[in-house]
């Protein structure tokens, strides 16, 4: 290797990182000096490092693409959002944050409906999901228990890092160990079951990691994205994170489909038509209220 090189860091542990070099090796390595006071670094991001005697050092750290405060990860190309139509039933309102963080953020979303093994094809939940997200992201379909569909998921994933999000029990570290066994990988994920009691899924997931499929594909499973918030998203700017709204063209360029009539504002009439869900709708005024309540309390 050389003197300095590039590595990206696919664990962070209390006294370490560990790293995967340019030629594919893991390593551990230590913060040089006082770097760690300039930059927090993340699971994901693209660090300089040198090696000193026989101890490796992160010197520097490359710009990000993207990154997250909860779960903290960075340089994300995919979002896979689980979502498992029965045991636990499919949270629409968490399933739009993560459609508008991924717009914002310029994530690749997946929507992954898993579990198919226990419903039927003509689910009602299977065509209201089609039906309301097909302009928003690819969906494919797979069964953890199975393993139907995880090859079609596999292909998708190939020479990207991809992040796994879905609310608890919905099997997200499931897929990821049906993912890591097609190419023979041993690794320790712990696989939770769901609560026969409350039907919740327990959180199995301890920390966020990297996990190397094949040579530049990486998949996280991590803890946090099924309790985040809007935190960064400006409620002016939250239209702009919605897909099915491109297209449409209100008679007023700063139109923001709440309180404006149903004659000037064709979201609205779209609403009205069928063309757009209502009940995705009434979620979107939802979370603009929210985060406009946020925002004015900032100046209070």
């Amino acid at each position: 290797m050389q003197e300095k090189a590039y590595a990206k860091v696919i664990e962070k542990l209390i006294d370490r990182y560990i790293l995967i070099t340019e030629d594919n090796k893991k390593i551990d390595a230590l913060l040089k000096g006082n770097i760690k006071k300039k930059r927090e670094f993340l699971v994901g991001d693209i660090v300089e490092i040198e090696k000193a005697y026989d101890k490796f050092l992160i010197t520097d750290i490359k710009e990000r693409t993207n990154s997250f405060i909860r779960p903290p990860v960075a340089n994300i190309d995919n979002l896979v959002i689980v979502v498992s139509l029965k045991n636990p039933v499919p949270d629409y309102m968490l399933l739009d944050k993560e459609l508008i963080l991924c717009n914002a953020k310029n994530i690749t979303p997946i929507i992954c409906i898993n579990k198919l093994d226990l419903v039927k094809d003509d689910n009602k939940q299977i065509e209201y999901v089609k039906k309301t997200y097909n302009t928003e992201a690819e969906i494919m379909f797979t069964s953890a228990y199975n393993g139907n569909g995880i090859n079609k998921l596999f292909d998708k994933l190939k020479g990207k890092v991809s992040a796994f999000s879905g609310n608890s029990g919905v099997g997200k570290s499931s897929i990821t160990k049906k993912l890591l066994d097609l190419v023979k990988k041993e690794e320790n994920i712990e696989i939770g079951n769901i609560g026969k009691k409350s039907n919740r899924g327990k959180h199995t997931t301890k920390a966020v990691k990297l996990y190397e499929i094949t040579n530049s594909t990486y998949i996280l499973d991590t803890p946090g994205f099924s309790s985040f918030e809007l935190y960064d998203i400006n409620y002016k700017n939250l239209k702009n994170y919605y897909k099915i709204f491109k297209n449409l063209n209100c008679e007023y360029e700063d139109c923001m489909h709440i309180n404006e009539k149903e004659d000037v504002c064709a979201v609205k009439k779209a609403v009205t038509l069928g063309k757009i869900d209502k009940l995705r709708y009434e979620r979107y005024v939802y979370l603009y209220n929210k985060l406009k309540e946020m925002d004015d309390k900032k100046y209070k």
